[in-house]
């Protein structure tokens, strides 16, 4: 296969694409922050967001998944533009359309009470459907953004213009990956430290993210050069 090295920088347009579904994010932490801090029996510390769409106020943080999905979804043709031609054009996108797909389900299928909280007192004894299909996508969310950090790993890979990067992009991975196991663990137990994996977890992405586009911003070539649109 022919490798092609002539890049050029990325327009403003597409980095302030990308932007989009940082600040997603970072509304969809303010919220839940915001949302968990005025609940007297929420343990952020131990309880997942997902906890929040328990409850009389849960349509809040139904909405907040929902606008956070949304966010992603629009990342979506812009990482298409600027992958286009190397390793990733085309599984970072399906990867993050997953990712936006999937937290937009997981507003719209609440979890099942968990260990410590349960707000309307529901006392489940077996897991629920919902709350089963809710535990799915929201690992395809995180299977799904781990697997788009892993693939950015293999794209630096032996890029003279990017050091670094693709042990960075691969350190994030793994990191990423520990937060959801902890997580997954201590949630069964009725008190700990799983959402403060939980959270950790979810601002692996957004960091990178971020870095990766104040480099962008100087003007850093990474964008595969080609002659006319397709």
């Amino acid at each position: 296969m022919r490798r092609v090295t002539e890049r050029t920088a990325v327009p403003g347009v597409l980095r302030r694409r990308l932007w989009i579904g940082i600040c997603g994010a970072a509304a969809f932490m303010t919220s839940a922050c915001a949302d968990g801090a005025r609940r007297p029996d929420f343990d952020p510390w131990h309880q997942s967001i997902s906890a929040l769409s328990l409850g009389p106020d849960g349509s809040l943080q139904v909405a907040n998944f929902m606008m956070f999905g949304a966010a992603v979804l629009t990342t979506v043709p812009a990482w298409r533009r600027i992958l286009w031609g190397g390793i990733g054009g085309g599984a970072v996108p399906v990867l993050t359309a997953m990712t936006g797909v999937s937290l937009i389900l997981a507003g719209l299928l609440p979890q099942d009470p968990a260990p410590g909280y349960d707000p309307m007192a529901l006392r489940l004894t077996e897991p629920t459907l919902p709350g089963l299909l809710h535990l799915l996508v929201a690992a395809v969310a995180a299977g799904s953004s781990i697997a788009v950090l892993a693939v950015m790993s293999k794209r630096f890979g032996g890029d003279p213009k990017w050091p670094g990067w693709s042990a960075y992009s691969l350190l994030m991975s793994v990191a990423m990956t520990v937060c959801v196991a902890v997580y997954a663990v201590w949630s069964t137990a009725a008190s700990g430290y799983a959402g403060a994996f939980e959270r950790a977890a979810l601002m692996v992405t957004p960091i990178w993210g971020a870095t990766f586009l104040r480099q962008l911003a100087t003007g850093r070539p990474f964008m595969v050069a080609r002659d006319r649109e397709s």
